[in-house]
C-alpha cells in the first residue's frame, strides 16, 4: 500500500510561492507546526526555487486603463510631507520679493562674488552689534534658547495637532489628533553665553570672508592675465599682416583685441 502523502507538503510549498520565496524554512515550519528539516527536504525534492521562477507575474491595468483615473493625489500635493527638506518647489508659488531676488542672479563671477561679500559684511555688522548690546547688558536677565515640549494625547475635541497630517487640499493647516502638553522645558543663557555663542558664529563669517576675499584677487588677476593674452594676440597678427593701429591723439599702437578685429579678418 503506498505511503500517503503528508497534506502539509503542498501547503509549505504554497506558503514559499506566495510569500515570493521570502519565508524562511525555520518560519514555514513554525506556521505549519513541523520540523524544519522536513521543509528543507521537500523544498529540495519539489524544487520550489524553480517553481516559484515560472510563477505567473501578477498583471496590473490593461494599457489604456483609466480606472485610477481622478482618484490620485491632486498636483502638487503635500499630504506625505513631513519636514519639507526634500519638497519641490515651484516658481510661480515665491513670493514677488523672492522671484525678485532669483531673477536678480546673473552668471557674472564678479557680480556674483560682490553680492555674496557685501552680504557676509552685512551678517557680520549685524552680529557685532548684537554681541556689544550683550556685553552691555548688566541686568543679568537670561534669555531663553530653547523650549522643549512633550506631548501626549488630549482630550477629544481640543485643538488639533500643530504636527499633524495635512489637509487634502495640500495646506499646511494643523490636523490630526489633539495633543496637550505634558511637560516643558525651558533652556536659557546668560548675556555672556548667548555672546560667546554669536562669537564663535561672527569667527565662521570672517573666515568666509577671508576666503571670498582670495576667491575675489584669483579671480581679478585671471582676468588681467587673460587681457594680457588678448592684447599679445591682437599685437602678434598686426605684426604678421604688416599693418599697425596706431592711436592718432598717442602715436601708440592699438594692441586691444575684440571680437569685430577678429571677424574683420575672417
Amino acid at each position: 500500500m503506498a505511503r500517503q502523502k503528508d497534506e502539509n507538503r503542498e501547503k509549505a510549498k504554497q506558503l514559499f510561492l506566495d510569500s515570493d520565496g521570502l519565508m524562511k524554512n525555520t518560519e514555514i515550519a513554525e506556521a505549519l507546526g513541523i520540523d524544519s528539516a522536513k521543509v528543507r527536504k521537500w523544498k529540495c525534492v519539489d524544487k520550489w526555487n524553480d517553481a516559484l521562477e515560472n510563477k505567473p507575474k501578477k498583471r496590473g491595468g490593461q494599457k489604456g486603463n483609466k480606472n485610477a483615473k481622478g482618484h490620485g493625489a491632486p498636483v502638487r500635493n503635500k499630504n506625505a510631507e513631513t519636514h519639507g527638506a526634500y519638497s519641490k518647489v515651484y516658481f510661480d508659488e515665491l513670493s514677488e520679493d523672492e522671484k525678485a531676488l532669483i531673477e536678480s542672479v546673473t552668471l557674472d563671477t564678479g557680480e556674483n562674488t560682490l553680492r555674496e561679500l557685501q552680504s557676509l559684511i552685512a551678517k557680520e555688522k549685524d552680529l557685532e552689534k548684537r554681541i556689544k548690546e550683550l556685553n552691555t547688558d548688566t541686568t543679568g536677565n537670561l534669555y531663553t534658547d530653547k523650549v522643549v515640549e512633550m506631548r501626549t494625547p488630549g482630550k477629544e475635541g481640543g485643538d488639533a495637532d500643530p504636527y499633524g497630517a495635512y489637509n487634502e487640499d495640500g495646506k499646511d493647516t494643523p490636523q490630526g489628533p489633539a495633543l496637550s502638553v505634558a511637560m516643558e522645558t525651558t533652556i536659557k543663557s546668560s548675556a555672556f553665553e548667548r555672546a560667546m555663542k554669536l562669537e564663535d558664529q561672527l569667527n565662521k563669517v570672517h573666515g568666509r570672508i577671508i576666503k571670498l576675499l582670495d576667491t575675489i584677487k584669483s579671480y581679478e588677476l585671471e582676468q588681467r592675465r587673460i587681457t594680457l593674452e588678448e592684447k599679445r594676440y591682437a599685437l602678434m597678427k598686426q605684426k604678421i599682416s604688416g599693418e599697425y593701429d596706431v592711436d592718432p591723439d598717442t602715436g601708440e599702437i592699438d594692441d586691444s583685441y575684440t571680437e569685430d578685429s577678429e571677424d574683420s579678418e575672417v
